[in-house]
C-alpha cells in the first residue's frame, strides 16, 4: 500500500510581457497551480491543477485545496492510483453540488490524480508512459497554440524555428477580420504544414453555420484548416453538435465536456475524429485512460494549456495512447513551461523529448523562489 504522508502546493505565476487573447477574455498573467504528495519513504509524485481563467483562480483552488483536501489526502492509502480520484470524488460530491463549484474540484481532482499516477509509476521504477503502454516513445510530435490572431505570422515563424509544422489560431472575435487573418495564413503556410482554428465556444447556434459557411466560401475559396476548435459552447446539447458535425466535418471538441459520457457519445455519435480531454482540468489521467480503452485512440488529440507540470504530463499520456497524433503546446512566453523543472525539456524538430527517468521524468526545480505566489507544506 501507498501511504500519503506530506503534502506541498504551490502557486506560481509569472507576468508574462502580452497578454494571451481570446474571445472569452485575456490571460494577464500566467499561473501554475502544483501538488506534490509523498509517501512514507519519501517518494513523490507531482500534478498540476488547471487554473489559467479568470485570472486569479489558481488563489481560489489552491484555498480550497489547503482549506478542504489536505485533511483528506494525509495518511490516504492505495494500491490502485485511479483509487485516489474515486475516494476523492466520493468526500466531495455533496459540498461540490453544494456549491455548483463543478470546475475548482474537478480541476483538483484531476491534479491530484496526476500525482498519484507519478508517485505510483516511480513506486513501481518506470517512466509513467511506457508504464501504460511499455513501446511508448520517449517524444510526442506538438503543434503550436495560444496563437493570437493578429500576431500569427510571428507566432508561426517562432514555432517553425523550433521544427514545428502545425499551427492553432484563436478566432472567434469578428468573422471578417478572422478571414483576414486566416487569408495571410493560406498565403504564407508551407506544402508541409497544417493549420487549425479555435474559436474557444465563441459562436452561437443562430451565427455559427453562417460564419462556417463564410470561411468555406470566402471569396470562392475553400480554406485548408485542419480543424475547427469549440465553434460552440461544450454545454450544447450532444444532439446539436451531431446536427452542427453533419453539415460540417471537421470539428474538434473535448476541451470542456466535463464527463467521460459526452465523449462516448460524441464518438457514437458524431463523425469527430479529434477529441481533446485535458488532463490537469477534467478526469485527470485515469479518465483518459478509460476513455483510451473506449474509443480508437488515434482520436485522442490531448487539450493543454498551461505550466511544465501538465505539459509532461500529457506527454507521456499522449505519447502512450495516440503516438502519432500532435500535443498541444502554448507557443507564447511563459518561464512557467520553459523554467521550473530539472532536467528542462526540450523541443527538437517539433518534438517534445521525455527521457528514461522514472514517472513524469522531471522534478520540480530549486530555484522557484522568482515564482512563488502562495505555498503550503503539511508534515504528517
Amino acid at each position: 500500500m501507498i501511504k500519503i504522508t506530506n503534502i506541498k502546493i504551490y502557486l506560481l505565476k509569472y507576468n508574462n510581457k502580452n497578454p494571451v487573447l481570446s474571445s472569452f477574455g485575456n490571460i494577464k498573467f500566467r499561473s501554475s497551480l502544483v501538488i506534490e504528495i509523498h509517501d512514507e519513504n519519501n517518494n513523490y509524485g507531482i500534478g498540476e491543477i488547471w487554473c489559467n481563467f479568470p485570472n486569479h483562480g489558481g488563489r481560489y483552488r489552491f484555498e480550497i485545496l489547503k482549506d478542504y483536501f489536505i485533511d483528506f489526502l494525509i495518511n490516504f492509502q492505495f494500491e490502485d492510483p485511479s483509487s485516489v480520484k474515486k475516494f476523492l470524488i466520493e468526500k466531495f460530491n455533496s459540498i461540490k453540488n453544494q456549491t455548483g463549484d463543478f470546475g475548482a474540484f474537478e480541476n483538483i481532482f484531476s491534479g491530484i490524480d496526476c500525482a498519484a499516477w507519478d508517485l505510483f509509476s516511480k513506486i513501481k521504477k518506470k517512466p509513467l508512459n511506457k508504464l501504460i503502454n511499455d513501446q511508448s516513445k520517449n517524444k510526442i510530435k506538438v503543434y503550436a497554440s495560444g496563437i493570437n490572431r493578429d500576431e500569427h505570422l510571428e507566432r508561426i515563424q517562432e514555432a517553425r524555428l523550433l521544427g514545428i509544422d502545425r499551427f492553432k489560431i484563436k478566432i472567434g472575435f469578428n468573422i471578417l477580420e478572422d478571414i483576414k487573418a486566416i487569408t495571410s495564413i493560406e498565403e504564407t503556410i508551407a506544402s508541409n504544414e497544417k493549420y487549425m482554428l479555435d474559436v474557444n465556444q465563441a459562436w452561437s447556434l443562430d451565427n455559427v453555420h453562417e460564419n462556417i459557411s463564410k470561411l468555406k466560401n470566402f471569396k470562392l475559396k475553400n480554406f485548408n484548416y485542419l480543424w475547427l476548435e469549440e465553434p460552440i459552447s461544450a454545454n450544447h446539447s450532444i444532439s446539436e453538435i451531431v446536427q452542427l458535425n453533419k453539415l460540417h466535418k471537421n470539428l474538434a471538441f473535448g476541451e470542456n465536456l466535463i464527463y467521460l459520457k459526452k465523449f462516448y457519445e460524441l464518438d457514437n455519435d458524431t463523425q469527430i475524429q479529434f477529441l481533446q480531454p485535458d488532463l490537469a482540468r477534467y478526469g485527470g489521467i485515469t479518465d483518459i485512460l478509460d476513455l483510451g480503452k473506449n474509443i480508437k485512440k488515434n482520436k485522442i488529440w490531448l487539450h493543454y494549456l498551461g505550466g511544465a507540470i501538465g505539459l509532461i504530463s500529457s506527454a507521456h499520456i499522449m505519447s502512450a495512447l495516440n503516438p502519432d497524433g500532435y500535443l498541444e503546446y502554448d507557443i507564447n512566453e511563459n518561464d512557467l513551461r520553459t523554467k521550473i523543472v530539472n532536467p528542462s525539456f526540450q523541443i527538437i524538430n517539433g518534438y517534445l523529448e521525455l527521457n528514461e527517468n522514472y514517472g513524469i521524468g522531471f522534478q520540480i526545480s530549486d530555484n522557484l523562489n522568482q515564482f512563488i505566489d502562495q505555498f503550503y507544506e503539511y508534515r504528517n
